[in-house]
């Protein structure tokens, strides 16, 4: 299940979009889940740095926890799936704002803020 956005605003989505790792994330865990190895594997992100950012992205409630795998050696792995389905940006009168249409159909318009 998807939540809602939670305390986010136009300039954070716009800093969560510049980071590169996480641009990664989001793109990596769009069509199905991935697990934090699959995702830093597949996208030569640092499995550290992978872990920190997903973090965050499910702190924003950008992805979320979809399924625990259990691995050949016995060990718990999530797997993790963005909650995004569009996104949209915009600068206007000096002011960024955004637009962040979830999976579950939720739709937000994220507080406009000056730059």
């Amino acid at each position: 299940m998807t939540q809602q956005l939670t305390e986010i605003n136009a300039i954070n989505m716009a800093q969560v979009l510049g980071d590169e790792h996480s641009r990664k994330i989001l793109v990596a865990t769009h069509l199905r889940a991935k697990t934090a190895s699959e995702i830093a594997e597949s996208y030569s992100i640092p499995i550290a740095a992978c872990y920190r950012r997903i973090k965050t992205l499910e702190e924003l409630a950008l992805v979320q926890r979809d399924q625990q795998i259990l691995t050949q050696k016995g060990k718990r792995r999530w797997s993790y799936i963005s909650n995004i389905h569009k996104l949209e940006l915009f600068y206007t009168d000096g002011k960024v704002a955004a637009r962040c249409e979830l999976r579950n159909g939720y739709v937000e318009d994220l507080k406009a803020v000056r730059v």
